[in-house]
């Protein structure tokens, strides 16, 4: 009786293809060609706007991801001084694992144009297949003791740059500042917040007054902002030792 009970494992029928469908409608001759031409397109657009939807998928993603890149490069700019950026080698390595892990990968080709340098067009092809560019008009940059080719190199180089921190929307940010002054502090540091702010207990309207001051609306120590960290920690500290409020 037992054996009444056991299941019947009946193999499922592979489902065909779109593309192994539309090849049996060409095997019958009674289908004209140009309705197979149709079924064929049908069949391609509908595969780019697969290819389409999964590249801005995985690009929202990869977007969440991206960091602010410290400017460690300096310009020199002769009378004018120097200036700060950050250089193509300094963001390739922020945001190339971000973007393999999410299946894009960058490439960079140069167009001539009737006027000095060119213009250089950044693809951005995700393994779906659909692919984006960007394009920029790249000036030879001279600088001191550069001749014609080292500037239209350094024009190039700053395209490759700046097309880069465009199509991710990547903020460059000042070497003395971490990149995170406006973002929440870690959860070890919003655990020693809590810590004294439980030791010392304040009243309902010393609280108010105290997030009124450390500028955090929410008053979750989760949410203070690194720029504001050290002077919460000190005030907070002080208050301790001293055990004022």
């Amino acid at each position: 009786m037992a054996s009444d009970l056991v299941p019947v494992c009946v193999p499922k029928a592979n489902t065909p293809t779109p593309m192994e469908m539309i090849a049996a409608i060409a095997r019958d001759p009674s289908i004209p060609v140009d309705r197979i031409a149709a079924l064929i397109g049908l069949q391609e657009r509908m595969e780019a706007r697969d290819a389409e939807k999964q590249f801005n998928a995985a690009f929202a993603a990869a977007m969440i991801e991206m960091p602010k890149v410290v400017k460690r490069g300096v310009k020199d700019m002769g009378s004018k001084g120097a200036i700060p950026y950050a250089t193509y080698e300094d963001v390739d390595a922020a945001i190339r694992p971000i973007e393999m892990r999410h299946g894009f990968a960058r490439s960079f080709l140069t167009r001539p144009i009737d006027k000095p340098g060119c213009v250089m067009v950044l693809r951005l092809t995700h393994q779906a297949g659909h692919s984006i560019t960007s394009e920029r008009y790249c000036r030879p940059d001279p600088g001191p003791g550069r001749n014609d080719i080292q500037a239209e190199g350094s024009g190039e180089s700053y395209g490759r740059r700046y097309l880069t921190l465009a199509v991710w929307n990547i903020v460059t940010v000042g070497a003395d500042d971490d990149g995170d002054s406006a973002d929440p502090i870690t959860d070890e540091q919003a655990l020693d917040i809590r810590t004294m702010l439980d030791h010392l207990a304040m009243t309902p309207p010393q609280a108010e007054r105290f997030w009124a001051w450390a500028e955090v609306p929410s008053k979750r120590p989760e949410d203070i902002q690194r720029r504001q960290h050290e002077k919460v920690r000190k005030w907070l500290e002080d208050r301790c030792k001293g055990g004022k409020q």
